[in-house]
C-alpha cells in the first residue's frame, strides 16, 4: 500500500498506526538492527509518538516489521518529513534489500493490531464488532456509575460529550490494547 495515498485519505487529527516492512541484507543484519533501533529511538522523541514494536522475522531472510503509533496523522507526517528521518533512510539504503513497504492504519482496525503477530491482518469484522460492543457496553455502565454523580445536573449534551470523550480515550489507550492481547487467540483464529 502506498503511504502517501493512505495519508491523503486520513484526517490530520486521526490517530494512526504505521506498519513498516523492511528486509536486511543477510550480511548486514547487525548494522540493520542498530539503524532500526536508532530510528525508533529518534521517532519516540517526536511529538505525538505513542510507542513502537519491532517484530523480528521468524524465518531467515524475511521481513522485519516495525509497528509504531502516532496520536495524529499531522504528527506522523512531521516525523516522516523530518531531516532526522531522512538521515536514517539514507543509512537504511546501505543495509537493506529492496524497498520498504508502509501501511498506515486508522480507525477501528488500529484497536486490533497486536505486536508479535506474523501476519498483521485485522480480525474478522464480526469478532471486532463483538469485542467492541462488549467493551463499550461494560465501559458505558461503569462510566455512568462513576461520572453521573460527578456531572450532576449539567446539560445532557455536555454529559454525553464528556462521557464519550472519556470512553474513547479509555478504549483507545487502555482497554482495547489489553482486551486485544487477552482475546488474541480467538480474535486471530481463522477457523471461526
Amino acid at each position: 500500500m502506498n503511504a502517501s495515498n493512505t495519508q491523503s485519505s486520513i484526517n490530520c487529527d486521526t490517530p494512526v498506526t504505521i506498519i513498516v516492512k523492511r528486509r536486511p541484507k543477510p550480511s548486514l543484519i547487525t548494522e540493520f538492527e542498530n539503524i532500526m533501533t536508532g530510528t525508533t529511538q529518534d521517532a519516540m522523541k517526536f511529538e505525538g509518538h505513542l510507542g513502537a514494536n519491532i517484530i523480528r522475522p521468524l524465518k531467515e531472510n524475511d521481513f522485519y516489521r516495525i509497528v509504531f503509533k502516532f496520536d495524529s496523522m499531522r504528527n506522523y507526517i512531521a516525523w516522516e518529513n523530518s531531516d532526522v528521518r531522512r538521515k536514517w533512510m539514507e543509512k537504511y539504503a546501505e543495509v537493506e534489500q529492496g524497498e520498504q513497504e508502509i501501511e498506515v492504519l486508522s480507525g477501528l482496525e488500529t484497536w486490533f493490531t497486536l505486536a508479535g503477530e506474523e501476519v498483521l491482518v485485522p480480525p474478522k469484522k464480526y469478532k471486532m464488532f463483538i469485542v467492541t460492543w462488549l467493551s463499550i457496553f461494560c465501559l458505558s455502565v461503569l462510566l455512568n456509575q462513576i461520572l453521573k454523580p460527578i456531572l450532576g445536573q449539567q446539560n445532557e449534551i455536555a454529559q454525553i460529550a464528556i462521557m464519550s470523550l472519556v470512553m474513547v480515550a479509555l478504549m483507545t489507550y487502555v482497554l482495547m490494547p489489553i482486551i486485544s492481547k487477552i482475546l488474541s487467540r480467538w480474535l486471530y483464529c481463522n477457523k471461526k
